[in-house]
């Protein structure tokens, strides 16, 4: 949670108070919670989805359909936890539907722009970044969200588990898995360096 929304949850009670008032339809209260967590929210998703447009859209339906599911939260996981699972699956459901994966717009421009001379440097590290993204982006859905959730958001396996609904062992060997295709994917851009 970012700043801002610690300030929000400060000023409005505890997650916990205003999940109790949301429950009984304070939508204050749920607006409460939406400033705290909209922003872990959307760069959930877009780290999922690859485009700012596909985040912006989940990161709606994900609130809209925790509001109309909240009276169902039982709290056996954090309020953000449950927030991140409901996130998850609707980026892998639209994956699904899409039965295609492809790069997001600003990579394929990063691909077509031209080098600047003289900066080799930059140049080696914007490749190894777009190799990077690339190789995540050709993942599997249910891969990548676990080399989003565990490398890039740092989450603990226990967290992880908790949004994908399985065990923590299952969570594991699931993102060892997709550490073994990612750097399979990469071994071509990397040469004889490892991930």
């Amino acid at each position: 949670m970012d700043g801002r929304g610690q300030r929000l949850l400060e000023l409005a009670g505890s997650v916990g108070e205003l999940v109790a008032r949301a429950q009984s339809g304070d939508a204050r209260a749920f607006d409460a919670l939406v400033g705290a967590h909209q922003d872990r929210v959307f760069a959930l998703a877009y780290r999922m989805m690859g485009n700012v447009e596909d985040a912006a859209d989940i990161q709606q339906e994900a609130f809209v359909r925790a509001w109309r599911s909240l009276r169902k939260f039982r709290g056996d996981a954090s309020f953000a936890t449950w927030l991140h699972r409901i996130t998850v699956n609707l980026c892998l459901g639209r994956k699904r539907r899409r039965k295609e994966e492809s790069l997001e717009p600003s990579v394929e421009a990063e691909l077509a722009a031209p080098a600047e001379a003289g900066a080799p440097a930059q140049l080696e590290i914007l490749e190894r970044a777009i190799a990077v993204r690339k190789a995540i982006a050709g993942l599997p859905a249910h891969y990548r969200v676990l080399i989003v959730l565990r490398d890039m958001e740092d989450r603990p396996f226990d967290e992880i588990a908790s949004i994908l609904g399985c065990s923590v062992q299952s969570a594991r060997t699931r993102e060892s898995k997709a550490r073994k295709m990612l750097r399979e994917r990469l071994e071509p851009y990397l040469g004889e360096e490892s991930l």
